[in-house]
């Protein structure tokens, strides 16, 4: 199981936040799953640092959500293997509840929490079951919860 997280991964995230919140954020079906409150990105400063942290992988999918209090959202305790090999959050709200961030579970056991700060990375195994610390999100407008989630896939 690899775990990793990073500090002041983009170098001006008030700048980055302020580009992503001038975007629409929609409710997009990717397969099966509908992604909510989310705005898809393209070739940005987060996935330059990705490929550059994980040379030997590509990005299969990036977007950053918005997840408002009360978001009813489709699941709570999941897993990605389904959209890549690593999943990577970047948290963007410049404050946070002192609880918020992700946990990782093994066997629906919390293993590990990472708590959320402005401009911290977490990358860890799309197999690994997981889930947000708030479960009803929090936040209103650009004050909701923000984070950027992309999925990379090892190359072949």
């Amino acid at each position: 199981m690899n775990i990793s997280w990073f500090d002041n991964v983009i170098i001006n995230p008030h700048l980055y936040v302020e580009e992503i919140l001038k975007n629409p954020f929609a409710d997009v079906e990717a397969g099966p799953q509908i992604f909510k409150g989310i705005q898809v990105r393209g070739q940005d400063e987060l996935s330059e640092v990705i490929l550059s942290l994980f040379p030997d992988y590509k990005t299969a999918y990036s977007f950053v959500r918005q997840s408002p209090v009360g978001q009813k959202e489709p699941n709570f305790i999941h897993t990605d293997e389904m959209m890549g090999d690593k999943t990577v959050i970047l948290y963007l709200n410049k404050t946070y509840p002192p609880e918020a961030g992700t946990t990782l579970y093994d066997n629906n056991i919390p293993m590990c929490r990472i708590f959320a700060k402005f401009n911290r990375m977490t990358v860890f195994d799309s197999v690994i079951p997981h889930s947000r610390n708030i479960f009803e999100n929090f936040g209103i407008g650009n004050h909701a919860r923000l984070a950027q989630v992309m999925f990379i896939k090892k190359n072949v």
